[in-house]
């Protein structure tokens, strides 16, 4: 399949992408601490024209930290739709075993390699250049296009959070993440839960009547784990939980253990639990369809069964998870394959890459993002942005990469669906 460049995406020029890449990719960006990187791109979008604005963003965990994230806005003429370009500038987790400096954009055979390169930061470059590519071409929207790098995505998207509640709405979103430039029309959701179970403390002398009430809080997690099942595999239909499985979403939905914490009334206590009390935190990964009540109730009727076969079950539950429920809780996302905004990306991937274009939920596979957040708001949103983390034995990896073909790529299909969707 060849097709030739629209006239907007032969405006945008490898070197450019390249060396937008390469400086946010210098940038350190940890979560809350954005500041440096949020003023540069700033500055870059002034630079091309937009209309730029700096948010102020408190740590829901810690308030006495706060970052900053701008917002730059192409303003078309008020008579179409508005569209966000929606992508995080802190990067993955900072895992050790880096072959070269994470912080020196190293490019090599088409590869440009550092933390962040396609998580967010290659999405983010790919946006701006976009965006920079409709201006160079001289083409008027009548949307307008709002260019938003937001910080904390690994807080659960604080970032968009506060964007969302600030009162910024667009029609559409494309959220950057990177799906090897599938678009990404479906993803899956995230919620997580904690579990408190609780037992007498019986020493090594004990009634036979105490003993007959007894079960050990550590046992009564591990059956919860038994009936739940390994970590990462997938729930099977007609188990536990209740759900429809979803075509774009092999395998899902799933689950992890995250944390088991049990007290020794010996030792320093470090959780603040009594040590009669343990606790344990773990996330499902969940498909359309499934809500918050659905699994709530799916959830009680598990511990209600062990309740049933073992009196001495003792416990609490909550979902979501205290201090999860604004950062790491996100319903599933679903917009439909025929909306004009997976059109649109669709015939900009195309145009860009002389490819067919993939749609589904292969590019995001179990990854959650901004986008589920945004979409929540009744914003048809898709996920779309290079890079695939496919290429690494595991993820979150050293070594990060992205070729800077498919940055140049998704610069020009979000170059070219923006002209469709707002022009």
């Amino acid at each position: 399949m060849t097709t030739e460049l629209s006239a907007v995406q032969q405006h945008v020029d490898a070197t450019r992408v390249l060396e937008i890449e390469q400086e946010l990719l210098r940038i350190p960006s940890s979560a809350f601490q954005e500041h440096q990187i949020a003023d540069r791109l700033a500055e870059r979008m002034n630079d091309i024209g937009l209309d730029v604005t700096m948010m102020d963003v408190v740590n829901p965990m810690d308030t006495t930290m706060v970052s900053r994230q701008p917002m730059g806005i192409l303003r078309g003429t008020g008579e179409g739709p508005s569209l966000m370009l929606n992508g995080h500038m802190d990067p993955g987790v900072e895992m050790p075993g880096w072959s070269v400096d994470p912080y020196g954009a190293k490019f090599e055979d088409g590869w440009v390699w550092g933390m962040g390169a396609h998580d967010d930061k290659g999405g983010i470059a790919a946006a701006f250049c976009g965006v920079e590519a409709i201006i160079r071409s001289g083409t008027r929207l009548k949307g307008d296009v709002l260019l938003c790098p937001v910080i904390a995505h690994k807080y659960g998207g604080a970032g968009t959070r506060a964007l969302l509640r600030s009162g910024v709405r667009t029609d559409l979103c494309i959220n950057m993440e990177h799906s090897n430039n599938t678009i990404a029309n479906v993803c899956v959701g995230i919620v997580m839960v904690r579990i408190l179970v609780e037992a007498p403390e019986l020493f090594f002398r004990y009634s036979a009547e105490a003993k007959a009430l007894y079960w050990n809080p550590i046992e009564q997690l591990c059956e919860v784990i038994r009936r739940i099942g390994p970590s990462l595999d997938p729930i099977p239909e007609g188990s536990w939980m209740n759900f429809t499985p979803h075509p774009e979403l092999p395998g899902f939905p799933t689950h992890t253990f995250d944390t088991f914490h049990k007290e020794h009334y010996y030792q320093k206590n470090r959780t603040g639990l009594h040590s009669k009390q343990a606790e344990l935190l773990l996330q499902f990964r969940t498909v359309p369809g499934q809500t918050l009540d659905s699994i709530r109730a799916d959830v009680a009727t598990l511990l209600d069964g062990i309740q049933q076969e073992h009196p001495a079950f003792n416990y609490t539950f909550e979902l979501p998870a205290k201090g999860t429920e604004q950062g790491w809780c996100q319903e599933p996302m679903a917009c439909a394959a025929d909306h004009s905004l997976v059109a649109a990306l669709v015939a900009g991937q195309q145009s860009a890459s002389g490819a067919p274009a993939i749609v589904g939920g292969w590019g995001r596979l179990g990854n959650v993002g901004d986008g589920n957040i945004i979409a929540a708001h009744g914003i048809p949103t898709v996920q779309y942005g290079p890079g695939d983390i496919r290429v690494y034995k595991e993820w979150p990896t050293a070594d990060e990469r992205v070729l800077l073909s498919d940055l140049v790529t998704a610069a020009r299909a979000v170059a070219h669906a923006t002209v469709k969707l707002c022009g």
